[in-house]
């Protein structure tokens, strides 16, 4: 138990250490990462959990578990990759020490099955996040920073009322807590609404996680990194947890969770900008995570060393424009951490996202709902799609200015899919997904060729885009209408009020 205390507050003491002596700042950060790995790599060969009560009953419970071990790895190879990517360039006084707080905050609140020891966990995690942001302190930069706290501390606050109601009903501040039949189905319901709107807001699902795409495309790239690949995660883990805990809350995360991944790719097929394409699929991305508990943890690892690689690509590549890149070839020491790790997203055979994929399908199929079944394919015919858009491009084959951090990750993603199964893939997963590539790349050729032919027509009418979700009053507005939504949903049908 001592053990798992001094790695936690390794990250904290590391960064108090570099406040002191900056010079030591990339030594402490890759110290607290590696030990991170290392802790994670150990618990998910764990057969029993690691329990560690701090302050009585009402205090501090941490859990090392299975069920954190893949989030642990994927914040360990996150934040690896980045500091390799900043390694030999200058920067931002506080960027490392920060990193290390955001390391530290985030292995809390996956070990974390307490809801205020969650709370405090994420909210440390979302002002760093916050400071993170406001690295170049530019107008905008500190406009976009202002907002995500804002929704975040909105939504969080929230979450506390939720756990003052838990606690006034059970006398607990505990996760499991929420599944006491001391709670009541109406207390419940109430209860859930409130802890999964702030959730699925940290999460970045659905309509909640709105904030995501301005957010990372005023972002630097290495942060932009860090939000999606990781911070995210922070929201996620619980919401797993929960859906283990309270069966009826797995209907309503398999609809929120479809909802979020075709929204998602909808606008992600529509965007121009590399780095908000990239965001809009996080948001569908993080709604797949959810839609099976079992497989969700690894599924949320795949994704997020993939789209970490992607976005410290998108630091480098000549324009954010798609519409330029057919006119500028890409050198292949960013082609290649690109292509993997798109095709990983995309579920190509043999990468780590295509066996994450088919278990997801797998689970799916399981629960017998063909609508379900249908979005689920939708979804990734979708994806394919947004990623060919990323590899429709003239590549050079020029080594030189790469991505080291980009390139880890990449061969991470071709690596675990290779070695860790340890069998070869089912003739059917394998046909699926090459039936899905290659649907999702006519999809893609469509839709170039239409806007092709008509740009073509000069007295056509302007094309109708979607709509604008983006602003502030409707991200909050948002958040409301999934929060009642969701109590609704929970809500018993024998409610008195409902007659």
């Amino acid at each position: 138990m001592t053990l798992i205390v001094a790695w936690l507050l390794l990250p904290f003491l590391g960064a108090f250490l570099a406040a002191l002596l900056p010079s030591t700042a990339r030594p402490l950060a890759l110290g607290a990462t590696l030990a991170t790995l290392a802790m994670g790599l150990v618990l998910l060969r764990a057969t029993c959990p690691w329990s560690l009560e701090l302050t009585g009953p009402l205090g501090v419970l941490l859990q090392a578990d299975a069920h954190a071990a893949p989030f642990l790895l994927l914040n360990a190879l996150v934040v690896l990759a980045v500091l390799l990517d900043t390694w030999g360039r200058a920067v931002p006084g506080p960027f490392l020490l920060l990193v290390m707080v955001l390391l530290g905050g985030l292995n809390s609140a996956f070990l974390a099955v307490d809801l205020v020891s969650l709370y405090v966990a994420l909210e440390v995690v979302g002002v760093t996040a916050f400071l993170l942001i406001l690295q170049k302190r530019e107008p905008q930069q500190l406009w976009i920073a202002l907002r995500y706290l804002l929704v975040g501390n909105s939504v969080m606050t929230l979450y506390l009322v939720g756990v003052a109601l838990l606690y006034l009903r059970t006398g607990s501040f505990r996760i499991v807590a929420l599944a006491d039949p001391a709670l009541g189905s109406q207390g419940q319901a109430v209860v859930l609404a409130l802890v999964l709107v702030g959730l699925l807001t940290k999460s970045g699902v659905f309509l909640s996680g709105l904030w995501l795409p301005r957010t990372h495309a005023e972002a630097p790239a290495e942060v932009s990194a860090l939000l999606s690949g990781v911070v995210v995660a922070g929201g996620l883990c619980p919401l797993l947890r929960l859906a283990g805990l309270v069966p009826s809350l797995r209907s309503v995360l398999l609809v929120i969770g479809l909802a979020s991944a075709l929204l998602g790719v909808c606008y992600a097929l529509a965007d121009r900008d590399l780095k908000r394409l990239l965001a809009w699929s996080t948001l569908s991305q993080t709604g797949l995570v959810l839609i099976s508990p079992a497989s969700g943890a690894f599924y949320a690892l795949a994704h997020g060393v993939a789209k970490a690689a992607l976005f410290l690509v998108a630091a480098r590549v000549p324009s954010r424009d798609l519409s330029q890149w057919s006119q500028q070839p890409l050198p292949m020491a960013l082609a290649a951490p690109l292509l993997l790790g798109s095709l990983s997203i995309a579920g190509a055979p043999l990468l780590f996202g295509f066996w994450t994929k088919d278990q997801l399908g797998e689970a799916v199929a399981s629960l017998g709902s063909p609508p379900a079944e249908l979005a689920l394919l939708v979804a990734m015919v979708g994806t394919a799609a947004v990623y060919t858009r990323l590899c429709w491009r003239p590549l050079a084959w020029d080594w030189r200015d790469p991505s080291i951090g980009a390139l880890l990750l990449a061969l991470l993603l071709l690596a675990a899919g290779l070695l860790l199964p340890g069998r070869l893939p089912a003739a059917s997963a394998v046909v699926k997904s090459v039936g899905v590539l290659a649907f999702g790349v006519a999809i893609q050729a469509g839709c170039r060729l239409l806007a092709l032919g008509w740009a073509r027509w000069r007295s056509a009418p302007r094309l109708p885009g979607l709509p604008n979700l983006e602003r502030l009053q409707d991200l909050l507005g948002c958040m409301a209408l999934v929060g009642v939504a969701v109590w609704l949903t929970l809500l018993p049908l024998e409610a008195p009020w409902l007659g």
